[in-house]
């Protein structure tokens, strides 16, 4: 890269670090949900035994099962969140000047580019950025923390590029 007419996208590590704590909090939230709706369904069994009869151990159980199925949930997404933490850190994650663009350590020139999209995440994972080039190389950065909009970093492809490149948006749309 040249300098000369650069567009540089950096990672947003804050929007990432803020998503695995709001994860951590909910699952400790759940924890704690879950524990003392089960001392409640219990206090409820022990308390009230000739009311509740033999449905004692169901509303026991029944908050304990529903319980860690939001504590499998919330879990499922701290690991998730994690495992999206892993590739940003502080520095540039895109960039394109009018030789090329430059994703997650991978330069190419314009006609080395084959495609630059937008895929959605799925199961709470962030969107990908990823170029494509012809050879079929290709790299991702996920949209969610980045300090740009896509409709910014769009502009700039198309710019940089001279029009012979955009970022297909459209999966986003689904």
């Amino acid at each position: 890269m040249n300098g000369v007419g650069e567009y540089v996208v950096f990672y947003a590590p804050e929007a990432v670090q803020a998503k695995v704590a709001r994860w951590r909090s909910l699952l400790i939230q759940r924890l704690i949900s879950t524990a003392v709706s089960v001392a409640i369904g219990a206090a409820v069994w022990y308390f009230f035994a000739a009311q509740v009869g033999s449905w004692g151990p169901w509303l026991v159980g029944s908050a304990l099962v529903v319980g860690l199925i939001w504590v499998v949930i919330s879990g499922s997404g701290l690991l998730i969140a994690r495992r999206d933490a892993r590739p940003v850190a502080p520095g540039p994650a895109f960039a394109v000047t009018r030789d090329g663009v430059w994703v997650a350590g991978l330069w190419l020139t314009w006609p080395e580019v084959g495609a630059v999209l937008a895929n959605p995440g799925r199961f709470g994972r962030s969107p990908q950025l990823k170029v494509e080039a012809r050879d079929g190389r290709s790299a991702a950065v996920p949209m969610e923390y980045l300090s740009a909009l896509p409709a910014n970093i769009d502009s700039a492809v198309r710019a940089l590029s001279g029009g012979r490149c955009r970022i297909d948006l459209s999966r986003l749309d689904d």
